[in-house]
Order: structure tokens, then C-alpha cells, then sequence
């Protein structure tokens, strides 16, 4: 995979390595331009320094279990950025080795949309509707 055959998604990536373990952290290696638009350039910066302090844990976590199980995951939920609370979220996170052959990167493909209107169903219970779907 090269970047040419992500052309069509870059602005939307987000790069994170795991540069630490027991516990984990996390820093930023890459994040397209599409999202620093909405969340600013935190590029090279620790995940603890650009993630409000309660969404750490959960950020860390996810990305532990993208590396440690090898499987991509898709998450869903809202955004919780001053000012952009009207947005969900729909990620989809791939693991990346290093040249070690290592699981060391989780590579993020992130779309957001606008929250959708009362009356149209919302994902919580899209999924909810899914038999032994999480939430």
C-alpha cells in the first residue's frame, strides 16, 4: 500500500504509534489535512497532550486493541471537541507494522458528519439493533 493508492483519503488519515508500553501512549505521526482543519495541526505531539484528559484512557484503549488483536475496528460515536458537538464520528482503524514486522501503528481513516435530525434513527440504535452488537 503507498500513499498514491490512498490519494483519495489522505486528508482524512490520522497516524497513530505506540511508542510505549505498560502503559501504552501514543503520538500523532501523520494527520491529514482534513482533520486538522476541524482539529488543529497536532502532528508529532503525545496523544496526552492534543486529547482532553477524560478521552485518553479510551483512545489508548482502542488503539491497544487494534495493535494487540491485529484486526481493523470501525468505531462510532460523537464528537466531544469545543464547538463541534453537532458532529458524529465514524472511524475505521487498521494496525501498521514497523520494519521489525511489529504491530506499531494504527492507521485511522475518519469521516464527520453532521448529527442527524430528530427524527431521522440514530446510530446508537442502528447498532443497538444489531444481535450481539456492543455499546
Amino acid at each position: 500500500m503507498s500513499p498514491r493508492d490512498l490519494k483519495d483519503v489522505l486528508r482524512h488519515l490520522i497516524v497513530l504509534e505506540r511508542v510505549e508500553r505498560a502503559p501504552s501512549h501514543y503520538r500523532a505521526r501523520l494527520i491529514g489535512t482534513g482533520l486538522t482543519a476541524m482539529a488543529g495541526d497536532h502532528t508529532g505531539k503525545m496523544l496526552e497532550e492534543v486529547v482532553p484528559a477524560q478521552h485518553v484512557p479510551r483512545w489508548v484503549e482502542c488503539c491497544d486493541l487494534i495493535l494487540d488483536g491485529g484486526q481493523p475496528m470501525r468505531f462510532l460515536g460523537r464528537v466531544h471537541l469545543e464547538g463541534k458537538e453537532y458532529l458524529d464520528a465514524e472511524n475505521l482503524f487498521v494496525p501498521l507494522a514497523n520494519d521489525s514486522n511489529e504491530p506499531t501503528f494504527a492507521m485511522g481513516l475518519c469521516r464527520y458528519t453532521p448529527r442527524r435530525t430528530q427524527n431521522e434513527e440514530s446510530w446508537e440504535s442502528q447498532i443497538a439493533a444489531v444481535p450481539g452488537a456492543l455499546l
